[in-house]
């Protein structure tokens, strides 16, 4: 036999005493939180993005140019291609530097 004895719920669960002056090591620096680290200037970047909207552009254009045409003729094609290009030079205006 063994001289083990098996801990109850309430010995296992069990917390210490918690007082101030217990929890906090006498004399201690309080610590100083580390400096900033210097922020990257905000650049804007003349072009991003404008090869991801030409590319999303030609790819939507062509159903919609096919939809368009097959449905409302050559004026819905016109239609469709005049809003395109209207959502291109929308973008081009918002990137320009004043």
């Amino acid at each position: 036999m063994s001289s083990f004895k098996e801990p109850t719920n309430d010995e296992l669960w069990a917390q210490p005493p918690t007082s101030p002056a217990a929890s906090a090591p006498a004399n201690l620096p309080v610590p100083t939180p580390p400096p900033a680290l210097p922020q990257p200037m905000a650049t804007s970047q003349p072009g991003k993005g404008n090869l991801a909207l030409a590319i999303t552009s030609i790819a939507v254009g062509i159903p919609i140019s096919a939809i368009a045409g097959g449905t409302a003729g050559l004026a819905g094609l016109v239609v469709a291609w005049i809003g395109i290009v209207g959502v291109n030079l929308a973008f081009s205006w918002s990137q320009r530097k004043l």
